[in-house]
Formats: C-alpha cells, structure tokens, sequence
C-alpha cells in the first residue's frame, strides 16, 4: 500500500483506476485536469508532455496494478489496463508522429487488456463505443486479436483460468492429436 502510494504522489496519472483518468492520459493533458489527484502534479511536477514522461507513466501504472492485483485489493483491472494502455499508446505516438493518435491508444489498451483476460471480442467493442470511435474498430479488433495469438501461453495472473476454447485452437499439440486421431 506505501508504496503504491508514493508512486502516486510522484506520479498523479497512476491513480485511481484510470477510468476518469483515460481522457488525461490519452490526450496528454496537463495534471490539472486529473479529476481526484491533489497536489495535481504530484509532489515533483510530473507532466505528462513527453513520449518518455508518456512511457515511464504507462509503466508506473502497470507497477501498480501488479501491486494491487498481488496485495489483493478490491477493484478491477480492466479499466488500469486501458490506461496503462493509453500511455504506451502515447509514447508510440510521440516515435511515430504519423499514426493516428486514437488508435494508438486504443490499440495499445486493447492489446494489454487482452493479453491479461483473454477478451477479444468484447474488448474493442467497450473501447471503441466508449471513447466514441467506432470508426477504429478494425484497428483495435487487429490488436487484439495480435495480442491473444502472441500471448495464448503465457499465464500473467496466478489466479488466470484457462479458455479452453482458447487452448485447444492455439495448441499444436492439440492439433497434433486431432489429427492422429483422425488417421485412427
């Protein structure tokens, strides 16, 4: 709990759960506009108006969430996760100026939030109606779908349960079996 709390009096953007804390952190705004952090700029003046500041942020707040999800604390991860998200989708966005900047927030949310609870339909559908993009949808569909192939074996969260609709499609030794039993 200290420490969660002293990352948040260092860094404003990482508390909370990051749900009135999105807009903030997608858009780059200064900590003023943070809606319960208090002093706003934490206790440095950390801003976040650099893709280094965006990415120590989106970091910090993955730190936290693994704090709270360990400690056990009450409240969700999904809402953490589009944040985090948001801020890694920033400092990509500061690298390559040329990407649409809402989309890569939105497909950085997505593809983290998917990573962890394997929610690949409902995913981009909760990001893209609630932030009003409905036209990014292809985008953050793709993200998420990469997100789930490239993780399909990794367990992140001890207490994860399995889909084993999930596992048995990205298995090869499950298609192996299949197929020998085909040839039986």
């Amino acid at each position: 709990t200290c420490f969660i709390a002293v990352l948040g009096m260092l860094i404003p953007q990482v508390l909370f759960w990051g749900e009135l804390e999105f807009t903030a952190i997608a858009t780059m705004a200064p900590s003023s506009s943070l809606p319960y952090a208090w002093p706003t700029p934490g206790l440095i003046g950390f801003e976040m108006n650099s893709g280094l500041n965006a990415f120590i942020v989106g970091v910090a707040k993955m730190v936290t969430i693994s704090f709270a999800v360990a400690g056990g604390y009450r409240g969700g991860v999904i809402f953490p996760f589009f944040a985090a998200g948001a801020a890694f989708g920033r400092c990509f966005t500061s690298i390559f100026p040329s990407v649409n900047v809402p989309l890569a927030t939105l497909c950085f949310a997505a593809g983290i939030e998917v990573s962890f609870l394997r929610t690949v339909l409902s995913t981009p559908i909760i990001l893209c109606y609630l932030s009003g993009e409905q036209q990014a949808m292809a985008g953050v569909l793709s993200a998420s779908l990469v997100s789930v192939f490239a993780t399909s074996y990794i367990p992140f969260i001890k207490t994860q349960t399995l889909r084993n609709d999930l596992d048995s499609n990205f298995s090869h030794t499950g298609r192996q079996s299949e197929h020998n039993d085909s040839k039986m």
